[in-house]
């Protein structure tokens, strides 16, 4: 089995695979959770469950996996709430018609949205879904390089997961 050096330790490579499918478990639950913020968090925290007892290289990534992943929920729950509460107004004040028309529900409901969207709104959203493309990208990228043997730190996290992360061996299959 072939292993990498770093900072006096060897990490092996089925080591540095578990690091990089720490991260691509938050790009694996997009596709489940992109309606709700809350299920990549989720999935991140079940994939350190599942590894707390490897070796600290595997569970330092986890960890900056998940903190990654917490980062983004005030801003992504803040975009899903303030949406959810416009298509609620406009599908309350849509049954509050006592008058006829000729408009389906759905083709009223796409027009009284867009109609009921501020300039607030949409600036909060183009800014969110930028943030998530960024860190979408931003991910994959760490993944691929931590399956590379380096050891990417993402900033003010990596603090955080320092403290975070315990030093003790708790790797049991570990000579």
């Amino acid at each position: 089995m072939s292993e990498y050096k770093t900072q006096n330790t060897h990490i092996y490579v089925t080591e540095l695979e578990q690091a990089s499918n720490s991260y691509l478990m938050a790009v694996v639950s997009v596709i489940a959770g992109l309606p709700l913020p809350i299920i990549n968090v989720i999935a991140s925290f079940f994939f350190y469950l599942a590894h707390r007892n490897a070796s600290y290289f595997v569970r330092w990534h986890c960890i900056q996996s998940v903190l990654s992943q917490a980062v983004m929920i005030p801003f992504n729950s803040i975009a899903f709430a303030w949406t959810l509460k416009i298509m609620f107004n406009n599908s309350q004040d849509f049954l509050e018609q006592d008058t006829p028309n000729h408009y389906t529900f759905s083709g009223m409901f796409a027009s009284e949205f867009f109609d009921s969207l501020s300039l607030y709104y949409v600036l909060y959203i183009s800014i969110i879904i930028l943030l998530n493309i960024v860190e979408f990208f931003a991910v994959i990228t760490t993944a691929a390089q931590v399956r590379k043997g380096k050891n990417v730190r993402w900033f003010l996290i990596a603090n955080i997961t320092d403290a975070l992360t315990s030093k003790q061996n708790r790797d049991k299959f570990r000579i």
